[in-house]
């Protein structure tokens, strides 16, 4: 997939959060382990942009772009972003006590998206694109040939083609463990 119509995509996609900083706080989610467990050394400091889009059901891609609207992150739900987007309850670490409040919290990359905000300076926009849309821009960029053919979801298909493109040469935050500066587009 060639950068311009990359570039279509982001701009077509609707803004619904904004994360307008960080500030340290070491808490853990309220499971067992693994990676979803944390520890996590940040809460996120943001704006809710447009609550219909969060909270909206269907398959979805989504980005999350820096101030210089350089790509950070792309991903896929084949439910609803709040799937992926949520706020979770805040645990202590040590007791596992519930800390009174919640956390905005990415449930498959929230790591990797520490690692860069603690290396880049937010505000960091995160912006979906449902698939109906999608499909119709992607008709209309004329670009359903870079797809991979395989029989996923479209959003799936997508976000692959995004990150075969673009996705180790800009280093973007769902490259696991490499965060660095990213490409403008």
């Amino acid at each position: 997939m060639n950068l311009q119509s990359i570039q279509a995509l982001i701009t077509a996609a609707t803004p619904f959060l904004r994360v307008d900083g960080v500030k340290p706080a070491i808490w853990c989610r309220n499971v067992q382990g693994g990676p979803r467990f944390g520890p996590w050394q940040y809460e996120a400091v943001f704006t809710e942009l447009d609550n219909h889009t969060w909270q909206r059901e269907g398959e979805v891609i989504y980005f999350v772009t820096d101030a210089q609207q350089r790509l950070r992150l792309v991903g896929e739900s084949s439910r609803k972003l709040n799937d992926r987007w949520r706020m979770s309850p805040m645990h202590d670490v040590e007791t596992r006590a519930h800390l009174g409040r919640k956390a905005l919290f990415h449930s498959t990359a929230w790591g990797a998206i520490e690692s860069g905000i603690s290396a880049e300076a937010p505000p960091f926009t995160v912006s979906a694109l449902f698939r109906d849309d999608l499909q119709t821009l992607i008709a209309e960029l004329g670009v359903a040939e870079d797809l991979p053919q395989s029989q996923g979801p479209l959003c799936r298909r997508t976000e692959s083609a995004i990150l075969a493109s673009v996705g180790a040469t800009w280093k973007l935050w769902n490259k696991k463990g490499v965060v660095r500066k990213a490409a403008v587009i």
